[in-house]
């Protein structure tokens, strides 16, 4: 686990949202946290559930990304406890290739979207923007047009 601290030499002029970004992959860490710089502050990192939880606890971050497949848990147990512990963080999963019903499960257990490994960085930002857009005005998932019906809307 390593949080991450702000340039010293970089004077924003608005607050960026603050994002930790959790996946056991650390070029696709690497990858999303160069992504996100221009729009997003990365205060940490982690390689597995646990770290991305006290990632989340520590830090309160507007945006946690968490893959779904990340060792001590996954995005499961991390999207249960951050939700307890971290209840003004908006929850977004990464994912490759799961099923429907999996996607389902961490949507209703608090996530509020979920993007596909690989996803353009304009297409990252807008849709972690709109996250926590949504959390903040509802607590509740940003609707899409293509996304799967939740267990709540049928």
């Amino acid at each position: 686990m390593r949080a991450m601290r702000p340039r010293r030499t970089q004077v924003a002029a608005t607050v960026r949202p603050r994002v930790v970004v959790a996946d056991d992959d650390e070029v696709l860490r690497t990858v999303l946290v160069a992504q996100l710089s221009d729009d997003f502050e990365c205060v940490g990192v982690a390689a597995d559930a646990p770290e991305g939880i006290a990632l989340a606890a520590a830090q309160h971050p507007d945006v946690v990304i968490l893959d779904v497949n990340m060792p001590g848990g996954g995005a499961a147990r991390a999207t249960r406890e951050i939700r307890e512990i971290s209840p003004e963080t908006a929850i977004v999963i990464l994912s490759i290739d799961e099923t429907w019903a999996d996607l389902i499960d961490l949507l209703n257990a608090g996530a509020m979207t979920y993007l596909r490994k690989g996803i353009d960085e304009h297409t990252l930002a807008r849709d972690l923007l709109s996250a926590i857009d949504a959390h903040r005005r509802t607590g509740r998932r940003p609707e899409a047009p293509d996304a799967p019906p939740t267990l709540a809307s049928r």
